[in-house]
C-alpha cells in the first residue's frame, strides 16, 4: 500500500512552511485558468464546500505546514489526480476525502453525509478523524476549522494520551502545549481558523470580539471540554474524551497480560471487570491489591463516574445515530441500572452501526468482541438476553453507514454471533455476501437502500477477500448513480481508481 501521508514529489504540490516560495515562482497560482481551486474541487466531486474550505483552497492556506499534529495538507493537485495517494481504498470508506494528515498515516477527512441526513441537518459534509491502524473513525467537527481546533485542543483535554490503541508518545505530537501556544503566533492556519470559528464575544473592556482560540487557550481539562460543548464546537469528540475520563480508574494503568497470567486469570475476563469495577469480584480485587501492593481504593467503583458516562452517551446516541459507541455505552449503562428494555433498544441501534465507529479499544469494550466469534459489542448483549424483544423498538430511519432495516435484527444477530470455527475472515465474507445478495433484490430495493446495503457490505465489518472490493465498489457506484447521489458516486470512483492502480483489482 502506498504511503498514506504521501502527497506528491511535484514542486507545485508539496506544501512548504516558507510562503516566499510562491513569490519566487516555484509554486503556480492556485487556479485553473479562471476557475479557482475550490471551484475545481467542487466540480470534480460535486461538493457544496463550506466557507472555511473555500478559503482553505482559494487563499492557499494549504501551502503551509500546520502547527499541530495534523500539519500535512493534501494539496489540490494531488486530490485532483486520478488516484490520489492519501486515499486508502478499501480501508478508507468511499465517502471520505483526505484533507490533512499527521505524517504517520492518519487523516482528517471530509465525509460526504447521507443525502437524507443532509436534508434534515442542512449539512452535506463533516470532518472525521480516520485512523489508519484499523480504520476507526470519529467526527472531529462540522468543518475543517473545527477539526483542527480539536487537534490543537487535544493535548489539554482529559485522557488526551488515549488517542488510539496505545497511549500517544509525546514525540508524536508537535504541539504539546495546546491552543494557547498556537493562538499566540500569527501562523497562516491560525489566521484562517480565527476567521472561520465563532467569536467568543467581547473582551472585558468591550473593545472587540475575542478569538475563540484566545478564550479556550485559558482552559484545560474538563473545563476546556465542557466549554467546547457549551459553544457547540467539536462536541462529539469532546464528549468522547469526557466519557473516557468517566470510565478511568487506577487499575487500567497497572494491569498487564503478564499479571493476569500470574494471577491465573484470563486477560479477556480481567478487561471486562476493569471496564466496570462494579463487576470485579472482591476476592480477585484482593489478589490484585496484594500482587501490586495497592490500597483498597484502587479497586473501588467510586473511581468511575457512571452518571456522567451515561449522560454523554445519551447525547451522542441521540445526535449521532451512526456512531456505535454512543449506543453501546448507553445500552451498558441502562442494563447496569436494570432498565433491560431500554438497554435492548440502545443495543438494537448500535448493532446497525459500523464496527469502525465503536471506539472499543479506547473505551476498553473490546473484551466483548475479542473471543467467541462475536463481532460487535451490541451483538453480544442482544444474543445473550434472548428473552428481550428488541425487534419491537421504534424503527430507525435508514442512513449511510448503518445497516438498513431491510436486514432484520434476528438475521444481524445470527450473522454477527456466528462463532464459526472457520474464523473471522469466513464470517466477514458471509456477512458481506448476505448484504450484497439482499441489495440485488431489485423488485423491493430502492436505489438508495441498495447503496446503503452495499456500503455496509464493505465498511460495516470490512469484507473478505480483498479482491471482492473491486466488484463491490463498481456496484456501489452504480447504485449511487441510480439514486442520484452524484457526489458519493464521483468520490467512490476515485477510490475505485485507487484500488485498480495499487492492487490491480
Amino acid at each position: 500500500m502506498n504511503a498514506a501521508d504521501s502527497t506528491s514529489n511535484d514542486a507545485e504540490s508539496v506544501p512548504d512552511s516558507d510562503p516566499s516560495l510562491a513569490a519566487q515562482g516555484e509554486l503556480t497560482a492556485g487556479s485553473q485558468g479562471d476557475v479557482s481551486w475550490s471551484q475545481t474541487i467542487s466540480q470534480r466531486f460535486s461538493l457544496d464546500l463550506s466557507p472555511d474550505l473555500v478559503a482553505w483552497w482559494d487563499d492557499e492556506v494549504w501551502r503551509h505546514l500546520g502547527p499541530g499534529e495534523y500539519c500535512h495538507p493534501a494539496t489540490p493537485k494531488v486530490l485532483l489526480g486520478d488516484a490520489p495517494d492519501p486515499v486508502w481504498p478499501p480501508l478508507m470508506p468511499p465517502n471520505f476525502l483526505p484533507l490533512v494528515g499527521n505524517g504517520a498515516g492518519d487523516w482528517l477527512c471530509l465525509r460526504i453525509l447521507d443525502p437524507d441526513v443532509a436534508e434534515a441537518t442542512g449539512r452535506t459534509t463533516d470532518v472525521c478523524h480516520w485512523y489508519h491502524g484499523g480504520g476507526d473513525w470519529l467526527p472531529w467537527g462540522n468543518t475543517l476549522a473545527e477539526a483542527l481546533l480539536f487537534d490543537w485542543a487535544l493535548p489539554r483535554l482529559p485522557q488526551s494520551e488515549r488517542r488510539h490503541a496505545d497511549p500517544a508518545e509525546a514525540s508524536s505530537v508537535q504541539n504539546e502545549e495546546g491552543i494557547d501556544a498556537i493562538e499566540q503566533h500569527e501562523h497562516p492556519w491560525v489566521i484562517w481558523a480565527k476567521s472561520h470559528l465563532p467569536s467568543a464575544g467581547k473582551s472585558d473592556e468591550g473593545a472587540s470580539d475575542v478569538s475563540v482560540l484566545a478564550e479556550l487557550g485559558q482552559l484545560s481539562g474538563r473545563d476546556l471540554a465542557e466549554r467546547l460543548i457549551e459553544r457547540g464546537i467539536c462536541e462529539i469528540p469532546a464528549r468522547c474524551q469526557l466519557l473516557l475520563d468517566g470510565l478511568h480508574h487506577e487499575l487500567v494503568e497497572k494491569l498487564t497480560p503478564a499479571i493476569a497470567n500470574k494471577l491465573d486469570l484470563t486477560w479477556n475476563e480481567l478487561m471486562r471487570w476493569c471496564f466496570d469495577l462494579g463487576t470485579l469480584p472482591r476476592d480477585v480485587a484482593s489478589r490484585i491489591q496484594a500482587e501490586l501492593g495497592l490500597p483498597e481504593s484502587a479497586t473501588q467503583v467510586c473511581q468511575q463516574d457512571w452518571e456522567t458516562v451515561q449522560q454523554h452517551a445519551s447525547v451522542i446516541s441521540a445526535q449521532a445515530r451512526d456512531l456505535s459507541w454512543g449506543h453501546d455505552i448507553l445500552g451498558y449503562c441502562l442494563q447496569r441500572a436494570g432498565r433491560t428494555d431500554e438497554a435492548a433498544s440502545a443495543f438494537a441501534r448500535a448493532i446497525r452501526c459500523s464496527v469502525f465507529t465503536d471506539q472499543s479499544v479506547r473505551l476498553r469494550t473490546h473484551w466483548a468482541t475479542s473471543s467467541d466469534g462475536v463481532s460487535k459489542v451490541s451483538a453480544r448483549f442482544l444474543d445473550k438476553d434472548a428473552a428481550v424483544d428488541a425487534s419491537s423498538t421504534a424503527a430507525i430511519p435508514d442512513q449511510l453507514g448503518c445497516v438498513p432495516a431491510a436486514i432484520e435484527q434476528p438475521v444481524l444477530i445470527k450473522l454477527l454471533c456466528s462463532r464459526s470455527a472457520a474464523g473471522p475472515d469466513s464470517m466477514r465474507q458471509e456477512y458481506a455476501e448476505t448484504l450484497i445478495a439482499r441489495s440485488r433484490d431489485f423488485q423491493t430495493t430502492a436505489p438508495a437502500t441498495e447503496a446503503r446495503l452495499l456500503y455496509s457490505a464493505g465498511w460495516d465489518l470490512g469484507a473478505e477477500p480483498l479482491r471482492c472490493f473491486g466488484d463491490l465498489l463498481d456496484q456501489y457506484i452504480s447504485a449511487c448513480r441510480e439514486a442520484g447521489w452524484v457526489s458519493h458516486q464521483r468520490l467512490a470512483e476515485v477510490h475505485r481508481q485507487g484500488l485498480q492502480t495499487r492492487y490491480r483489482l
